[in-house]
């Protein structure tokens, strides 16, 4: 049985608040920057089929399988000390993070020509990541039930968790695009070198701050080590809790759409929308008038900011159920605007002179027809208004229904539930990441490829541009970039069948799994005067009187 530490009726300091919240700016953070870069670095540098790219994530999540139950088992199995039965595992993982995302971006091109032989390094290094996040973010996600049995607390300190983990998305999404994408690694032809610099730099920002949760962090509720079996039957008993089930549902959808939405963002941006500015900006190595993508994507996490407040309003009025429900819906009707806006029209992109003071420094591609960037932008900001309250919710209750699984199973064992719950909920991830690239390898999408000189020099139909022998064009499809004896041919438009698969892939997908999302909210019954008398039966030191089996009964059947 757990023991909560008297703390005026489950209050949280602000210090406290802030010091677990800066756990999720790994959390938040990372999430977007893999999600973001990491299929472009993997198609458009390293050089791998996105077909192949699907393969390797869902492969990945195997591995996630078999150590998350095993984990969930440690953090749950040690006795509370100085850090706590979780923080001590983030403190000893924070520096595995730092290296384990260095070595995530690593760009293998560099090392190898050979497609099998990087395939296999970058399987091997997210098992090796994947096992360092997982060590932190199951501990975290444990501990954020730990915190206070308080509802409206609760709700507050997730609201401030999360609330960081969206700012650190912002930051995310802006700055890593900044350091390095294949744009700038073709500009450099550093080979993706660029990557490597910026992997270091979130690397230790991302050590820095899981060190203040797990140093910093005080959690109030205490329980004692529980030991359990390390079994297929233990690790999928919480699945047994029906408002378990509805909890994961919900947060698997938001996190698969999620997932789709952010990998996806500038391939559907450079591809589609702005496909004839990215081909023009690709081929001349030139920088864009308005980096459109990015401020949209920027204006997506502001939005998610903004919202806070208002789903916690909306959550105390209406409840959790209502505002999952209002959220997805407003995400899947803007999903499906942005399915329906038009591609930018071929041939229309222009280069133009950057002229500062009446003198020209530069030149640029600019964009003079299309989608406005204005709308693009306020698509982007409202998007975020409906994600905010889809992520929200299901951030918010894991706490709540760790109280269920309390009364239920008679023991407290959260890192059994944060397990299965990083296990399923990485797994949907990875499949709201392989099936687009399956349907856009399947439409023909193409992919960055290195090639021999002697290979190359085979090719025909090569037009050099500016007159320089180790940069061009060939047949108006790639951009050829030599190093050495190596060639790297960079797509610069796809196929019209691949956009349309991008569309897809990007707007109704999401939509289809948004509205499996719904129907986990429907019937999810957990509310603020359930989880009070719940918390208050959990609380009974003798759990043996009939009197107490009855007021059990009664509860888990309003569920």
């Amino acid at each position: 049985m757990s023991k909560a530490v008297a703390n005026e009726q489950g209050k949280v300091k602000l210090g406290n608040k802030l010091a677990f919240a800066c756990g999720d700016i790994f959390g938040g953070g990372s999430f977007n920057i893999i999600n973001f870069l990491f299929v472009p670095f993997l198609t458009l540098v390293v050089g791998i089929d996105i077909s192949i790219v699907g393969i390797i994530l869902l492969f990945t999540k195997i591995w996630d399988g078999i150590i998350d139950p095993f984990i969930g088992k440690v953090t749950d199995g040690k006795q509370p000390g100085k850090f706590g039965k979780r923080r001590y595992f983030m403190l000893i993982f924070a520096p595995l993070v730092a290296v384990g995302l260095v070595l995530l971006f690593f760009p293998w091109n560099l090392v190898t020509k050979s497609v099998p032989l990087k395939i296999l390094f970058v399987i091997i290094v997210y098992m090796l990541y994947a096992t360092a996040q997982s060590f932190v973010l199951i501990p975290y996600y444990s501990h954020a039930s730990e915190m206070t049995d308080n509802y409206s607390e609760r709700n507050k300190v997730n609201a401030v968790r999360l609330a960081f983990s969206i700012a650190s998305s912002l930051i995310c999404v802006v700055v890593p695009g900044m350091l390095a994408s294949p744009e700038i690694a073709i500009k450099n032809q550093d080979g993706g070198l660029c990557y490597i610099v910026m992997a270091a730099i979130f690397g230790v920002i991302f050590m820095a701050s899981i060190l203040v949760t797990a140093i910093f962090s005080k959690e109030q509720i205490v329980s004692p080590a529980i030991h359990r079996k390390l079994s297929f039957k233990e690790f999928v008993k919480p699945l047994k809790l029906k408002t378990y089930r509805q909890y994961l549902g919900m947060q698997m959808c938001a996190s698969m759409a999620m997932a789709i939405m952010s990998s996806y963002f500038y391939t559907y941006c450079d591809f589609f929308i702005r496909r004839d500015t990215y081909m023009l900006a690709t081929q001349t190595g030139l920088g864009r008038d308005f980096p459109v993508a990015t401020v949209a994507a920027a204006m997506m996490f502001v939005a998610q900011i903004i919202a806070l407040p208002i789903y916690l309003r909306m959550i105390k009025a209406k409840g959790k159920r209502f505002s999952y429900i209002f959220g997805a819906g407003l995400w899947a009707v803007l999903a499906f605007g942005l399915f329906l806006l038009p591609a930018e029209p071929n041939g229309t992109a222009q280069i133009v002179d950057i002229i500062k003071d009446g003198v020209v420094t530069g030149q640029q591609v600019a964009t003079k027809q299309g989608v406005p960037n204005w709308a693009i932008i306020l698509f982007g900001l409202s998007l975020g208004l409906g994600i905010g309250g889809t992520v929200f919710v299901p951030h918010s209750s894991f706490g709540d229904v760790c109280d269920v699984g309390e009364l239920y199973f008679g023991e407290r064992t959260e890192g059994a539930f944060s397990g299965l719950s990083n296990f399923l909920n990485t797994t949907a991830q990875a499949i709201g990441l392989a099936i687009p690239s399956w349907i856009m390898g399947f439409a023909g999408y193409q992919e960055t490829s290195y090639c021999t000189l002697q290979e190359f020099n085979q090719m025909q139909d090569i037009v050099y541009s500016q007159g320089s022998t180790t940069t061009g064009v060939v047949d108006g499809i790639y951009k050829f970039s030599i190093f050495d004896s190596s060639v790297q041919l960079v797509p610069l438009q796809q196929s019209e069948s691949a956009q349309l698969a991008i569309r897809i892939a990007f707007t109704l997908l999401p939509i289809a799994v948004l509205v499996l999302g719904v129907y986990f909210a429907s019937k999810f019954k957990l509310n603020s005067t359930l989880q009070r008398q719940i918390v208050e039966a959990n609380a009974i030191q003798d759990k043996t009187t009939e009197q107490f089996a009855t007021q059990r009964e009664e509860l888990l059947q309003q569920l």
